[in-house]
């Protein structure tokens, strides 16, 4: 099925193992394929962020917002934990996390069901932006970004 891939959807995925790895993440998670997409600015996909104030700079901001909300949410703060300056590099490559998995089913039902012969960065974006629950789609709530908006915005841009 990862044939079925084109290369910028292909590079997406690449630069999510690298957002994964730089964060010191084990796993490759949903919002690490958002942080890629939004990596290189001169493609359209990460116009599509940038248009909502979401640059990779912007994106990190809105996910440690998330993180810091969930953990308020069960009465713990950040300053609890004595957390090492930067997390350890995991030894091997990030393996996909349920999350991801996920989203990319959905870029490739998206694009089955739109009739696309290819999986395109804008279908894995769709993937990513049409979850309903998780740390992305709490992450753009709390960057006070309309999800659904924004996945329409996407979907219209495909062609």
């Amino acid at each position: 099925m990862f044939e079925r891939f084109a290369r910028d959807a292909r590079v997406i995925v690449t630069r999510a193992h690298e957002q994964a790895e730089a964060l010191g993440s084990p796993t490759l998670e949903a919002e690490h394929m958002l942080l890629a997409i939004a990596a290189d600015p001169n493609t359209p996909t990460a116009r599509l962020l940038s248009d909502e104030g979401l640059h990779s700079s912007g994106l990190l901001a809105a996910l440690e917002r998330e993180q810091e909300l969930s953990l308020a949410a069960a009465g713990v703060t950040i300053g609890d934990f004595e957390l090492p300056a930067r997390p350890p590099v995991p030894r091997r490559k990030p393996g996909f996390a349920a999350s991801s998995k996920r989203a990319m089913e959905r870029a490739v039902r998206i694009a089955v069901a739109r009739g696309d012969r290819r999986i395109g960065a804008t279908h894995v974006l769709l993937g990513v932006l049409r979850a309903d629950v998780g740390t992305v789609p709490r992450a753009l709530a709390a960057a006070g970004v309309d999800r659904i908006a924004l996945a329409t915005r996407a979907e219209r841009s495909i062609g």
